[in-house]
């Protein structure tokens, strides 16, 4: 069974090994690199537990996947979607997007958006079947690779 936790700063530890996690399974997929976020401290790993919020979903008990949401002035974005590859195809990529529109739209927002790589065909997917449109917007972000940029109606 598949459950779904909005981090508090106290779990700063539990977000930090699944980060840590994700960053190594697919450093590609990702704006930061394992060995810088393995150097942050328990001060900075604290006070991204405390910002906006992280989503955290655990399968019987053990952590799965996460997901961020930020607010830039107003536009509300998913970021640092990941999820163990034991995990992935069993929809519980649903559950962890519901949660973070959930929190969006709670806020008085009427879209989320994301940025998804274009080598990233089930991702990509997965967030079309959650009810992204991609908005023909690209982001060359490194080595030749573009991120796509999707949207979310939540109204």
């Amino acid at each position: 069974m598949a459950r779904v936790d909005r981090v508090a700063e106290r779990d700063w530890a539990r977000m930090r090994a699944v980060r840590l996690r994700a960053l190594a399974d697919a450093p590609a997929m990702f704006g930061s690199d394992l060995a810088r976020e393995e150097a942050f401290d328990e001060a900075e790993w604290r006070r991204r537990a405390a910002r906006p919020v992280t989503f955290l979903v655990s399968v019987d008990g053990d952590d799965a996947g996460m997901a961020g949401v930020f607010d830039f002035d107003g536009a509300w974005c998913v970021m640092g979607m990941w999820l163990a590859p034991q995990v992935r195809g069993t929809g519980i990529v649903d559950e962890l997007l519901c949660a973070c529109a959930d929190f969006v739209r709670e806020r008085g927002a009427d879209r989320v958006a994301l940025a998804v790589m274009e080598d990233n065909p089930a991702g990509i997917r997965a967030y079309a079947r959650n009810g992204f449109v991609a908005t023909g917007e690209r982001e060359h972000v490194r080595d030749g690779r573009d991120e796509l940029w999707m949207v979310k109606d939540l109204r």
